[in-house]
């Protein structure tokens, strides 16, 4: 066991004999020791943000001490326009652990440039090219010089495929693209390979019309391949069939 090492077990073990690591005022009188300065950060949950820059918005001073009230750094961190939220916890005598939570971006606009969109249809600042965004492509749309995807039935069509992705995270990945269509429903194109190439959705009970789908094609596919399952009819699924040959 090395001087340094030794030497912050004598401070721990001292404070703790005369109860200074009560949960009231503990943290108050070990945040004075020097013994318990930040030295390592380490980042959780980052695709999309260096650690550089979390580092920078952190900006520690030399005394500051993991026992320090880090709201202020939290929010510091949060306010970068790729993370929603971050939270820091002690990890070791001179170690903190920051968790963050990034925007997702789950769609790319063609306007026609790539626009990538969260879930709200609002624009996130990232270069497609540059993270290997693999999303599927919002069709029919725009991008407001607000960063707010129009018209209105583009960001209802996200609230649907928000809304399938909890349901069956698997259809979703096999999504090539999607448009809204008739003012009422949301169209989506599937990769070559799924089970059926097309789908249609309304936006009014999409998660019900979805399940429609699956138990439609399911039993469909016994007769052969579906090219295509409509449930914008009221309890009904329209199926299309591949013609023979």
């Amino acid at each position: 066991m090395n001087r340094t090492l030794r030497r912050r077990l004598t401070v721990v073990a001292a404070a703790s004999s005369v109860g200074v690591l009560s949960p009231v005022w503990g943290p108050i009188l070990l945040r004075e020791l020097p013994v318990f300065g930040v030295e390592q950060l380490r980042v959780h949950g980052a695709r999309f943000v260096a650690e550089e820059d979390i580092d920078r918005l952190a900006a520690f001073k030399p005394e500051a001490s993991v026992w320090d009230d880090m709201r202020a750094v939290e929010a510091a961190v949060a306010g970068h326009p790729l993370i929603t939220d971050a939270r820091i916890s002690r990890s070791g005598i001179h170690r903190l652990d920051i968790e963050i939570r990034e925007v997702q971006p789950i769609v790319l606009a063609a306007t026609p440039r790539l626009v990538p969109l969260d879930a709200s249809g609002r624009s996130v600042p990232l270069e497609p090219s540059a993270h290997d965004l693999d999303l599927p492509v919002l069709l029919g749309c725009r991008v407001s010089e607000n960063g707010r995807v129009e018209p209105e039935a583009a960001r209802r069509s996200l609230d649907v495929l928000e809304q399938v992705s909890a349901v069956d995270s698997v259809f979703t990945r096999q999504i090539s693209s999607l448009r809204p269509i008739g003012g009422d429903a949301v169209e989506f194109l599937l990769l070559p390979g799924s089970s059926v190439n097309r789908v249609v959705l309304p936006f009014r009970d999409a998660v019900k019309a979805f399940l429609r789908v699956e138990r439609a094609v399911g039993t469909a596919e016994a007769n052969g391949s579906v090219t295509s399952a409509d449930a914008r009819f009221r309890g009904e699924v329209v199926l299309r069939m591949r013609a023979d040959g």
